[in-house]
């Protein structure tokens, strides 16, 4: 049995299969199943956008048939633009995704059933899979329904939470700029009225009660910490030991941007996803793999299961132009509501000078990963292989397209995620063959 695990997928022009790397889609094809993250939702024209959402990453229903053409069965639609067009675009999307007799992880018509495990039966054996989304989770997350209310459609959150640990004197003079603002006696006649408890003498709510607040903690050291919220994760927990009783293998994925001290294009990840990851293994999931961040995260071995906290994107295809622009998405760009696809993306990739800029700027955004992973008796065997989407192509419509990584790029790429599983502890042998990379046995 064989699979194979991709990160992102966003895109929007057609015939996929044809127009990529013809060895890269073989060996698609080669696995039981292929699964990836689809980083955008399928409204109908009718289905109007939600407010405030600043960037929208949508495309027509009918373009997710390019995923049955490359073998891509399983798909999470749990991440940040699940809600781009409102629960109505999350329920179009639903369709779209049944109507192509995808495996739909992460986003359903409730909370329960955003967080059911969801299983491949292959030919020789059962793989489940769990899927959650980090990233905007509080906003787009489902609910149950009672007391008459239906429930909500949404995505399965792994809610968390942040704090600024500051020191004492730190945070005396933070108690003292709050007061001097006015913060601090708006915040306790709110409260007063509102029922709501103070919070304790060493955490400081700096900002309004009302409408976004910073949560400061005093500490010995300063220092940014993140923490999962208990309810997400013990369902979590319970659904991969579910997955884990009726499955021969069972992967995780998380969709998360957040890295390290609240950067989301930090190397390594925040501290909540490493607590998440843990727990998955510790729950029975054999592989936990991390998609979001549009570029490579490092590797770890936990209790000898491997954990990749990002794989970067399978596509990123913008300047096609195809994707569903609102008014409003210019407009966060600065650009004239009535402009064209090709000026936003334009925008986005070319600066003044004609440079690359953004994405298309930096090569680790191009240099990705997917995991071929192959079970037999229940013996697991992983290899990793490069990806070079070329963000920095001279034609503008192969930029974001997969290619699998020439031998001098996939050199790169084995050093940098040797480098940064370092911190782990982890490392991979390169192999002749296909260019690929295998973990070092313990």
């Amino acid at each position: 049995m064989r699979i194979i695990l991709t990160g992102d997928a966003l895109f929007s022009s057609r015939n996929l299969a044809n127009r990529l790397d013809a060895t890269l889609v073989a060996r698609l094809h080669r696995a039981d199943a292929v699964f990836t993250n689809a980083e955008f939702t399928t409204p109908q024209p009718e289905t109007t956008v939600a407010a405030g959402r600043g960037y929208v990453t949508a495309v027509r229903p009918d373009t997710l048939a390019e995923f049955q053409a490359l073998n891509i069965k399983l798909v999470s639609f749990a991440n940040n633009h699940s809600g781009d067009f409102g629960t109505a675009g999350m329920l179009d999307t639903l369709k779209a995704a049944h109507d192509q007799q995808l495996i739909v992880g992460g986003l359903a018509k409730s909370l329960d059933e955003a967080r059911l495990p969801k299983f491949y039966d292959a030919a020789d054996g059962r793989i489940g899979f769990v899927t959650a989304t980090a990233t905007r989770a509080d906003v787009f997350m489902a609910s149950n329904g009672g007391n008459g209310v239906p429930p909500r459609p949404g995505v399965n959150p792994l809610r968390w939470s942040e704090t600024y640990q500051v020191t004492a004197a730190q945070f005396d003079q933070l108690q003292r700029i709050s007061a001097e603002l006015g913060l601090s006696a708006s915040a306790a006649k709110g409260r007063q009225i509102e029922r709501w408890p103070e919070p304790p003498a060493d955490i400081l709510e700096f900002g309004s009660l009302f409408q976004s607040h910073l949560k400061f903690e005093q500490a010995t050291t300063a220092a940014f910490k993140t923490q999962v919220e208990p309810v997400d994760l013990a369902a979590l927990k319970a659904s991969i030991a579910d997955a884990k009783r009726r499955s021969d293998f069972v992967f995780f994925n998380l969709h998360t941007h957040e890295g390290a001290r609240a950067d989301w294009y930090a190397d390594q990840p925040a501290d909540f996803v490493v607590e998440a990851a843990h727990a998955a293994i510790d729950a029975g999931a054999d592989l936990v793999i991390g998609h979001g961040a549009h570029f490579m995260r490092g590797a770890e071995r936990y209790h000898g299961k491997p954990i990749f906290y990002n794989l970067g994107s399978l596509l990123m295809e913008f300047e096609a132009g195809e994707s569903i622009i609102p008014p409003e998405m210019y407009a966060a760009y600065q650009l004239d509501p009535h402009a064209k696809p090709s000026d936003l993306h334009h925008h986005r990739a070319i600066g003044e000078a004609g440079q690359f800029v953004g994405f298309n700027a930096h090569p680790k955004f191009s240099q990705n990963i997917v995991l071929e992973v192959t079970i037999d008796n229940g013996q697991v065997q992983l290899k990793v292989l490069p990806l070079d989407l070329g963000l920095d192509r001279e034609n503008p419509i192969q930029r974001g397209l997969p290619k699998l990584a020439t031998p001098a790029v996939a050199e790169k790429i084995f050093e940098r995620l040797n480098q940064l599983s370092a911190f782990y502890d982890t490392q991979f042998k390169y192999t002749a063959e296909d260019h690929a990379f295998e973990l070092i046995s313990e």
